[in-house]
């Protein structure tokens, strides 16, 4: 089988974004290229990658996601191996400046940065927890360098670097009768007490999922912390939908939380780096959204994410 490490950066990202258009977009090439590689490659393999629906971009075979899956592999053989060759020639220090949305910065970054840490033992990193409505001022101003982020803002002004799609799931609490199946439905989730995040871009989402299907979400509680939630929702006051989870066990004072795919096709935001456009980072910013990227090809944030339920 013959192909260049173009033509598989080309169908990861592809399966990535589940669309040609917005693959083409994140790697600033043209979408016939990305459509010419997916091509490429199912005619050297014999097999189709995707499934084509016009209305619903693509989405991988069962012989695609296994190929996918290899792909990855080895894309992720040859960053390390690119990285290493980089550290032979260069020791790099100097600090980084992160702003991460806060429901975000407890689940991912600990991850990140440990690795991150372990690679460059002379990086200072300075975090800075903000919300959707913030990233922009700490990004314009300078406070930060980059931001660890939901792909929602504009794209013209910044530059998004998707790791991985977080689809939405449902918190519930474990003893609710829901929590029993195998995955809920927002038709059973309307008269339902929910329990929201009260920051905009997420409240916004949020309802927008019921807002979609000609639903009204019943609305209880909200708050400002998804620990407060994750909180409320284990002592049985609501239910709450996220898209990301802790990747361990979590302790509440009351209780405790069944997480389950939320079933049908729903709009799926990417976790990813933003950067405004035409700023140079540094190089310790490179090598730590470097890193980032090769912790996302490794699965290494699988344990934040569930899968959505396909009827």
């Amino acid at each position: 089988m013959h192909y260049t490490l173009k033509h598989l950066h080309y169908v990861e990202a592809a399966e990535r974004h589940q669309s040609i258009t917005h693959a083409a977009n994140a790697l600033t090439v043209s979408p016939s290229s990305i459509a010419a590689a997916i091509d490429y490659l199912e005619g050297q393999s014999g097999q189709p990658l995707f499934e084509r629906t016009p209305s619903r971009g693509i989405r991988a075979t069962q012989f695609g996601r296994t190929f996918i899956d290899e792909v990855r592999s080895l894309l992720a053989a040859q960053a390390r191996f690119d990285m290493r060759v980089s550290e032979l020639n260069t020791v790099l220090g100097g600090t980084a400046r992160i702003a991460c949305f806060t429901p975000l910065a407890p689940i991912l970054l600990p991850t990140i940065l440990k690795d991150v840490r372990a690679r460059f033992k002379n990086l200072k990193i300075e975090i800075m927890d903000v919300s959707t409505n913030e990233i922009p001022q700490v990004i314009d101003s300078g406070e930060a360098d980059f931001a660890l982020c939901y792909g929602m803002l504009d794209t013209s002004k910044y530059s998004f670097i998707p790791f991985f799609r977080a689809p939405p799931h449902v918190a519930l609490s474990v003893d609710h009768p829901l929590a029993a199946g195998r995955f809920v439905t927002l038709d059973q989730l309307e008269p339902e007490p929910l329990v929201v995040l009260e920051l905009e871009f997420s409240k916004q989402y949020l309802l927008g999922l019921f807002e979609s299907r000609g639903l009204k979400p019943n609305v209880i509680f909200s708050a400002r912390s998804t620990d407060m939630i994750r909180a409320m929702v284990a002592a049985g006051m609501g239910y709450a939908i996220f898209n990301i989870r802790p990747m361990t066990k979590q302790t509440y004072a009351i209780g405790d939380v069944a997480e389950l795919p939320l079933a049908g096709d729903h709009e799926c935001p990417s976790v990813g780096v933003l950067v405004r456009r035409g700023v140079a980072l540094q190089p310790v910013c490179d090598a730590i959204i470097n890193a980032c990227q090769l912790q996302a090809m490794n699965g290494a944030f699988d344990g934040a994410l569930i899968q959505p339920h396909v009827q």
